[in-house]
Parts: C-alpha cells; structure tokens; sequence
C-alpha cells in the first residue's frame, strides 16, 4: 500500500537555537538554552540520570489501553501496539531529555494488509522537523550516514516535551537544573584539584649549591639533577621542585620537604551537598529551587510541592499519550481502513499504595538530598512479610 505524502516547507531554526545536525557546536550562552551536546552530558551524570529515572518509571510502568467508539478498531490498534510499547514509551520520554524526539515507523504490508513493526528511534542531532502550510509538524529530515532523507507524516512520529506556542523543538526538563549541574561539575573538578594536591604533594629537595664545570667550559649547578632524580624515587608521581641553598656550618647540604597544604575542604564539600541538592530539587520543582534555605526544607512544604510534581507527572503521561495518539495511532487508523476514526491512547495515572510509596521517596529525595529505603511500604506492596530485627523480607505463607 502506498503511503501518502503532503506537501511541507523546512523549519528554519532560531537564530541562536538549540542544534539540529551532527554537529554538536555549543549553543551561544545568549541563547539561554543548554546544547544539545550539553544535554548529553547532563543525561550521563549519575544524579542526573537517578532523577530521570524517577521521572520516567511511572509513566513506562503504567498501565495503558487504546479507546475508540470502533472497538475492533481499538482491539486491533492494542494488539499491533502491545509488542512495540515499552521500547516506543522508553525512546518517547527522551524527549524529556533533548526536548523533542523522532522515529522512523516501519510498516509490514505483507498479505495485503499494514501492520506496524518497528519504532525506529533517531538520534535527535541528526534530524530535524517539517512543517506544513499551517504550521503543523508534517514529518522529519533525517541526515543519516547515505545522505539526508524526508519522512512524512505516515512514516514518521515526532514528539516534543512541553512545546509551547506550538515550539516543535520543545523543552528540554533538565534546562532547569543547567546552572546547578555547570555549578557543580566545576566544583568537582576543583575538588580533584584539591585532592591531588594533598594526596601528592609536590616534594621540594635543597641541594648544596655547589657549581661545575661542563663539557663547554660554563658553570652548572653540581647536584640540580641528583637532586631532581631523588625527589623521583620517593614518589615517581609527585611534582617535584629542585631549590639551592648556600652552604652553612652546622647546616644540612640537602633537605627534602613535602608542601603540605593548610586549606579546609569542609566548605567545597557543603557547596558540592548544596548544589546537589538543587539538582535534583529542579528537576522535580524547578520553582522551589528558588526559595529553599537551608539544609532541609519543612516537610509540609515539601509534601505540597511533591503533590504538584505529581500531577506534573499525570500531565507529562497525557502530553505524551496525546502525542502518539495524533502521530501514531490515527495514521495508523488511516491505513487500515478508518480515514475518519480518532482512536486515543490512555495512560493510566499512579494511583493506591503505589503513589504513596512514589510520593515517600520524593519526599525524601528532595527535603533530604537522599534516598533511605521504606522497607515496609515496599514489602507491602511487593506481597512480602518483614521479619523483625533481622532486617530482611520473606514471603507470606
């Protein structure tokens, strides 16, 4: 069967917007955005990473169906979609990540009939969306190893996180936590400074200074290079410095001295804590961010806010549900027969002991910058029974 196409027009980036090729060149700071290169390496810190696993657990972990007022349609709709949907709904909520992200849909005509088989995701450095005559996403560029290629609408999905004034690049979540995440990777990296300067020290060797002649018939210090081959054996990693000194009665000729520094880390580790906590902090209420004081905030306020993340996380399911809904589902309903169905995707909410276990490890995890396990809760709702005082968890009889 032959997929349709539709006219469209190439989307000019912003003058100083976010990449949209292979090349990951930083985006100018005037444009307020983290790069795309940016982004990559925010998503492979360890924090960073934690964080937007939280995020995104729900969401992969919920459960779904598809409706429509034709329920062999949905029927049909479910069985195609159940195979592909946890690597689809994993790649879809990196666009939580880079703002936006695109797939190539691979169809199965075979036998007469169309079956989707693949959702092939692309990396979002490589492509690029299309615009209709309205405005509307139409497809996706796609610049590949071959050369560049245009999808369309059937054979293409493009999905975006918070796209606001119909913005087809989106936002990405993590451009909040950017100042705190640049903030701390500096810190880190004087904090490695610090550390290598007292865990090796530079050795400082005085030698006698004592002149020679050399093979030119000019005066050399006698002992500079013995001296310099001293310090190497005591550590051959340390910096080493060689200084002469005049020779005094009753003084040592050599002295070999380890520079130890004086200076307090205490403060660098309270600034690395503080910083860490405002990253994960943005990442699920960029507004506290601003006015949290102090180490830990008050429970009850922290409790509110984790309430509004969570029906921040009802909204970025049903962003996400909308989506596919639109670019997958109704394409797809097209192709089988139903050019006028609206079939729509639904993403169950966390709901029972569930969202309450969500909600306790949030809580903990933004008013104290750590996560300390709820053993009983998870216990509960894992069917286990906990055997006090021996810390461990068996099964019910």
């Amino acid at each position: 069967m032959a997929l349709f196409r539709r006219r469209v027009k190439k989307l000019a980036a912003p003058p100083m917007g976010r990449p949209r090729s292979i090349s990951l060149s930083p985006t100018p700071p005037i444009s307020g955005r983290p790069s795309l290169a940016t982004l990559r390496r925010m998503r492979r810190h360890g924090l960073v990473a934690a964080c937007l696993n939280v995020i995104k657990g729900p969401v992969v972990a919920a459960e779904w169906n598809v409706m429509d007022d034709d329920a062999e349609l949905a029927g049909e709709l479910t069985v195609q979609l159940r195979p592909i949907w946890r690597r689809l709904v994993l790649q879809a909520l990196t666009c939580l990540d880079f703002g936006y992200t695109g797939f190539e849909l691979v169809y199965d005509t075979a036998g007469g009939g169309v079956r989707i088989v693949e959702t092939r995701a692309l990396d979002p450095g490589t492509i690029e969306p299309l615009l209709d005559d309205g405005g509307r996403v139409a497809g996706l560029r796609w610049r590949g190893a071959s050369g560049t290629v245009d999808l369309y609408s059937t054979k293409s999905l493009w999905l975006v996180h918070s796209g606001e004034f119909g913005d087809p690049w989106g936002e990405s979540h993590l451009t909040p936590a950017w100042p705190f995440w640049q903030a701390l990777t500096y810190a880190v990296l004087y904090g490695n400074r610090w550390l290598e300067r007292h865990a090796l020290p530079p050795a400082v060797v005085r030698y006698p200074a004592e002149l020679t002649v050399d093979a030119e018939g000019k005066p050399t210090p006698a002992n500079e290079t013995r001296a310099l081959e001293l310090a190497k054996r005591i550590n051959a990693e340390h910096p080493a410095v060689a200084l002469p000194q005049p020779v005094e009665p009753g003084q040592p000729g050599w002295d070999i001295e380890l520079l130890q520094g004086t200076a307090d880390v205490g403060p660098l580790l309270d600034w690395v804590r503080y910083l860490s906590r405002m990253l994960v902090t943005s990442l699920f209420v960029p507004e506290k961010a601003l006015y949290q004081d102090g180490d830990r905030g008050s429970l009850a306020l922290v409790s509110e806010q984790v309430n509004t993340f969570l029906l921040t996380l009802d909204g970025i399911a049903r962003e996400l549900a909308e989506q596919i809904s639109t670019g997958l589902l109704q394409p797809l309903a097209d192709l089988l027969g139903s050019p006028g169905a609206r079939p729509r995707l639904v993403i169950a909410s966390l709901a029972g002991s569930r969202r309450r276990l969500y909600k306790e490890l949030l809580v903990e995890l933004i008013r104290k910058g750590e996560i300390n396990l709820a053993v009983e809760q998870i216990a509960e709702e894992l069917g286990l029974s906990v055997v006090e005082g021996e810390g461990s968890a068996t099964p019910p009889d």
